[in-house]
């Protein structure tokens, strides 16, 4: 009997929880848009972790470095950049991008609950 009930349970959140989005707009606007904002901040939290750590921190870091090297074109202070950019790089992305993308999550699932700019954390804001 405990094992049905937990399964009926479960049921009716899946079917609350794919029901939530059609009531975004509606009478339940805030309670969407709750909704919507916890979702996203679930999803874009880890994906601003991926992408800042493992792409934007350490590449604009290398950048950075080989432009304070002298010369931003030169094969040397690439060179020098990378080696001292990469890491660094991924050490400051990991804390930035999960702040990053759980404040991205909040702020465009309140405004546009479910919508596909809410899970997207590449874009510049």
């Amino acid at each position: 009997m405990k094992k049905q009930a937990w399964i009926l349970t479960a049921a009716l959140a899946l079917l609350a929880g794919t029901a939530t989005p059609s009531y975004a707009d509606g009478p339940l606007g805030d309670v969407g848009s709750l909704f919507g904002s916890v979702t996203a901040t679930v999803f874009d939290a880890p994906q601003g972790v991926l992408y800042y750590s493992l792409w934007r921190c350490p590449l604009k870091t290398t950048e950075y470095l080989a432009d304070k090297f002298g010369d931003p074109k030169g094969f040397q202070q690439n060179v020098a950049g990378a080696v001292l950019g990469i890491p660094t790089g991924f050490l400051w992305g990991i804390p930035y991008g999960a702040i990053r993308g759980a404040g991205h999550g909040m702020k465009s699932g309140w405004d546009k609950p479910f919508s596909t700019d809410s899970f997207i954390v590449t874009k510049e804001e």
